[in-house]
């Protein structure tokens, strides 16, 4: 039997054509995670403090690393409650993403001055470090402290 180049030039073509496809087949079947649901609101505790007017800011920061925020949304504290996602686009550096990290803080912080720097006198709430790729429901923050 006689197998030229050329015939193993086609069988490992249509090898690396089968492996691509059962590669797409594969990610198709158990799609990554792409965001984060959020539900945000305030202690009751808290409520005479709140200035509806002040910068509300929900991000989710690496719970080992650095404590730039991977993904960040910023809304009014009147907005209160309520619910928002995160996710990659988010992301104040390409390379400082939520898809980087596998473990995350999640954060909601309400500043008067609307300054992105935490402050003395921000309310604020945060999660115990989340598996974020692995979550199926929304991740609740209640902020329920003065910084």
């Amino acid at each position: 039997m006689n197998i030229t180049l050329s015939d193993l030039s086609k069988a490992a073509f249509f090898s690396i054509i089968l492996s691509l496809a059962l590669a797409g087949f594969a990610l198709a079947e158990s799609p990554a995670k792409q965001n984060i649901k959020v539900s945000v609101s305030l202690d009751p505790a808290l409520s005479e403090q709140l200035n509806p007017e002040h910068t509300l800011f929900i991000y989710a920061r690496a719970a080992q690393g650095p404590r730039m925020p991977l993904a960040i949304v910023k809304h009014k504290a009147g907005d209160l409650p309520l619910e928002t996602q995160l996710d990659a686009s988010m992301a104040m550096m390409p390379d400082m993403s939520l898809n980087n990290f596998p473990q995350v803080i999640l954060l909601a912080r309400i500043s008067a001055s609307g300054n992105a720097m935490p402050q003395a006198g921000d309310l604020i709430g945060q999660t115990a470090p989340l598996e974020w790729q692995k979550l199926d429901n929304t991740v609740a923050i209640t902020i329920n402290k003065q910084r």
